[in-house]
C-alpha cells in the first residue's frame, strides 16, 4: 500500500542522492539558486518544498522527480501475500534481512553465493 511521503522522507532522499553524487550542500544549493542553509532545512525536513523547487532539485540531481518519493523495496511483493508460507524460521529471517539491504551490489553478491552454495554437492 502506498503511503504519503512527508518532508523528512523527501529530504532524506535528496541528501542521499546528493551524497551519492559527491556533491556538497553548497554546490547543490548554488545549482538550484538557494543558500546552503535553506538546503539543510530541506534535507532535515524543517522546510516544505514547493513544486518548482522539487523540479529544480530533481534536475540538479539528475533523477526523475518520482525518485524523491520512491521508497526502496516498494515494488516488492510480500511472500506471505502470495500464499507461500515459510518452511523454516530461518527462511523468514533471511527474507527480512535481505529486504533491509538497499545496496544492489550486495544483493547480487548474496544471490551469487546462494547459487554456488546450492549447486555444491554434499561430500559423503
Amino acid at each position: 500500500m502506498y503511503r504519503i511521503k512527508d518532508r523528512k522522507f523527501i529530504g532524506m532522499r535528496i541528501r542521499d542522492r546528493r551524497r551519492e553524487l559527491c556533491l556538497s550542500q553548497e554546490k547543490l544549493a548554488e545549482a538550484i539558486g538557494i543558500t546552503y542553509q535553506q538546503l539543510q532545512r530541506y534535507e532535515n525536513g524543517r522546510s516544505y518544498l514547493n513544486t518548482d523547487r522539487l523540479q529544480a532539485i530533481s534536475l540538479a540531481l539528475d533523477v526523475p522527480i518520482t525518485y524523491l518519493f520512491k521508497e526502496t523495496g516498494e515494488e516488492k511483493i510480500e511472500i506471505m501475500e502470495k500464499g507461500l508460507p515459510y518452511i523454516f524460521q530461518e527462511e523468514k529471517e533471511f527474507v527480512e534481512y535481505l529486504r533491509k539491504i538497499d545496496n544492489e551490489e550486495y544483493k547480487k553478491g548474496i544471490m551469487t553465493f546462494l547459487k554456488l552454495a546450492a549447486s555444491k554437492k554434499k561430500k559423503s
